[in-house]
């Protein structure tokens, strides 16, 4: 079968099951594609006895899959991986892989394609009767036509197994290229959880040459409010698949595909819980909508660094109607100067999820000073400078020193490993106004929730979820 390249990234050992990043909106679809693709090779070496298995003939009793067997055909199919560096990577994700184990090998018909047959493998004792029951296995793979998903089950709660599902496909013509993520657990009675699908396609330009475009969407299921639980669904999308390119003067072909800076990223959701904002103060179901628009900065070594200008924000009651909330993140307004784009931008960008640092405090790490964050006497406070006095000492604060901050994937960011990102966030803030576009208003997000774009990719993510197996990798 084809495989992605793999890279020098090819394993995230210590990454987590689930697909979604703690990001928002544009940068949450940048962070996917790599998340989406790291998280494919890191199985394809995980699963790579499994997908040896995949090669050999149906038995309704396990068989043997020899490991230096497997381990020639997946060098075979990866030639830029050594054995060294194999062994060292399947060693943090699945050491039981090193040795000969028993498979079984299934074949089923007419689950998804008429013509053909469905191929399914997962580890297996000797002796053991095989069928196409998989579903308690810690490990299975299938193949669906040029399809292959990886099925992993966790037993950690007590109260219900997760299930992390990821396949990829591609067609073998065009090199388009489809990635999906899910995961899943039953919690009340209803399955829940997140998943996310990446389609990588090349796109032909008006000059003649190729470049890469994405179709980025992730939606994810809370199910009902349960007492103080929310719940509700979101999900993230763009206006149009896009590409990134630094030549604005050269189109796509196929006009439907746009630049990064001529689409929108649009994250969906509907809350079931409180939400108090300025003018929306509700216990009842409402939507939050947040709408980026993305533009190029030109950094001092003249790379191109692609942020959202202007990151929106709307919320209103579920029947779409009285009071709402509709803002920007930015700068300066005529209230404040808190910095709230520069924080924006620089917490997103590194996925900061532990204590997300102030303007000031971004200042402080691009000027190289101690990173400090104010708080009131007691403790239960934080006292946010404004921009222009972030050096000036506010009598009654209690300072409080920050060396490293903590991102999604559990790694500690030291602060002088992020002064260069900081430094130059703060320096192109000002190249594009902020808040330079239309807020958000009611007809906006009704033309959004009508949209066909918006209900057809809802439809194909949130389809699984009333499935009574949504894990289910026969389909």
């Amino acid at each position: 079968m084809k495989k992605t390249a793999i890279t020098a990234l090819l394993v995230m050992a210590t990454s987590s099951a689930n697909a979604s990043p703690n990001m928002q909106g544009y940068y949450q679809s940048k962070e996917l594609i790599n998340y989406a693709v790291n998280k494919i090779q890191q199985n394809k070496a995980e699963y790579f006895m499994l997908d040896y298995a995949l090669t050999l003939p149906a038995s309704n009793e396990a068989q043997i899959a020899e490991y230096n067997t497997a381990i020639g055909y997946f060098q075979a199919h990866n030639t830029d991986v050594s054995e060294d560096v194999f062994i060292n990577i399947v060693n943090k994700v699945n050491p039981s892989a090193l040795d000969d184990q028993f498979v079984c090998r299934v074949d089923i018909k007419g689950t998804n394609h008429a013509t053909s047959k469905t191929k399914l493998a997962y580890i297996a004792k000797r002796g053991q009767v095989c069928d196409a029951n998989y579903d308690s296995e810690p490990r299975a793979i299938s193949q669906v036509g040029t399809k292959i998903s990886f099925f992993r089950r966790w037993d950690f709660d007590p109260t219900s197994p997760h299930f992390d599902i990821q396949s990829y496909d591609i067609d073998e013509l065009s090199g388009r290229e489809v990635i999906t993520q899910d995961y899943f657990l039953k919690f009340e009675g209803h399955w829940i959880g997140t998943s996310v699908r990446v389609i990588k396609a090349d796109v032909k330009m008006d000059s003649g040459h190729n470049e890469t475009s994405y179709d980025v969407a992730s939606y994810r299921e809370l199910g009902a409010r349960i007492g103080q639980i929310p719940g509700g669904n979101s999900l993230l999308y763009s206006d149009h698949p896009y590409f990134v390119a630094e030549d604005n003067l050269d189109s796509p072909v196929d006009r439907s595909v746009k630049a990064v800076t001529q689409t929108t990223f649009n994250t969906v959701s509907i809350i079931e819980g409180p939400y108090n904002g300025r003018n929306l103060h509700t216990e009842k179901a409402h939507y939050e909508i947040n709408r980026d628009y993305v533009k190029p900065y030109l950094l001092d070594n003249l790379n191109t660094l692609y942020l959202v200008s202007d990151p929106q924000f709307f919320a209103i009651d579920s029947s779409l109607t009285g009071p709402y909330d509709s803002s920007v993140w930015r700068d300066e307004t005529s209230e404040a100067k808190g910095g709230d784009w520069v924080a924006h931008a620089f917490n997103n960008t590194h996925n900061i999820v532990s204590f997300s640092p102030t303007y000031c405090m971004i200042e402080d790490i691009a000027e190289g000073r101690p990173v400090i964050e104010y708080l009131s006497a007691d403790g239960d406070s934080l006292f946010n400078p404004a921009m222009d006095k972030c050096q000036v000492y506010q009598p009654g604060t209690v300072a409080k020193e920050y060396t490293h901050f903590t991102n999604a994937d559990g790694i500690d960011l030291a602060v002088e490993s992020l002064r260069q990102s900081a430094k130059d966030i703060i320096d192109v803030r000002t190249q594009h106004p902020q808040g330079n576009e239309a807020l958000l208003t009611v007809d906006d997000v009704n033309a959004m929730l009508d949209s066909p774009r918006y209900q057809d990719i809802k439809k194909e993510l949130s389809q699984r979820y009333s499935w009574s197996k949504p894990y289910d990798i026969l389909k």
